[in-house]
């Protein structure tokens, strides 16, 4: 290695870049919104896996809120239901005259239709109208997850909060599965909706 003539200038060495904590070398950090970017303001990101268990959670607690409604509902449809026989030599059934109840089927189906509208109206104050306030729906509050505007890392607003909600219900498995190609780990809802799920503490 030839050595450097006394009185020369020696170039200064390039200089090293900072570390910048938790970013994917796959992810811009110079992007606004981009996963690097979120993880040097707000907190690591949650992964694929970090998803899963909240998103159970929530999907179990709309299921119980609209059992009550659906179990009653079926009830109604079998009570009013009218008695029947074996009729014409047992290839058939008939209707035992003057019994069922219409009343009591006409109840159980707007039971049923409750139920349709009590599981929207739960998925609507879980994970809209809580994410709007506190960034949690009830299962990521208690996983230690939250939802955040990708840029500003305040809690979405109603509008990007709802539209990130219908792409999750409509395109369901395809939303988590790009998780699992984008660069920036967020699903389509997240892309659609401009938000981020990072982790935080569960209290």
């Amino acid at each position: 290695m030839t050595e450097p003539t006394p009185g020369a200038h020696v170039p200064p060495s390039a200089p090293v870049p900072p570390r910048v904590p938790f970013a994917s070398s796959a992810s811009d950090p110079n992007r606004p919104g981009s996963r690097a970017w979120v993880e040097q303001r707000y907190g690591r990101t949650a992964h694929f896996s970090d998803r899963i268990f909240p998103g159970i959670i929530d999907a179990l607690l709309g299921s119980a809120a609209a059992f009550v409604p659906l179990v009653l509902g079926i009830i109604c449809l079998i009570a009013g239901s009218p008695d029947t026989y074996d009729c014409a030599f047992g290839y058939s059934t008939c209707e035992v005259p003057g019994s069922g109840s219409g009343a009591l089927i006409g109840l159980g189906i707007l039971l049923l239709f409750l139920t349709i509208l009590v599981s929207l109206a739960f998925i609507a104050w879980n994970r809209v109208w809580r994410v709007t306030r506190t960034g949690q729906s009830i299962g990521k509050k208690l996983t230690g997850l939250k939802v955040i505007d990708a840029e500003s890392g305040a809690n979405p607003k109603l509008g990007p909060a709802a539209l990130r909600e219908l792409v999750h219900q409509f395109a369901g498995i395809i939303s988590w599965i790009w998780m699992l190609i984008d660069d920036d780990d967020r699903t389509l809802a997240d892309i659609v909706g401009k938000t981020h799920v990072i982790q935080v503490d569960k209290s």
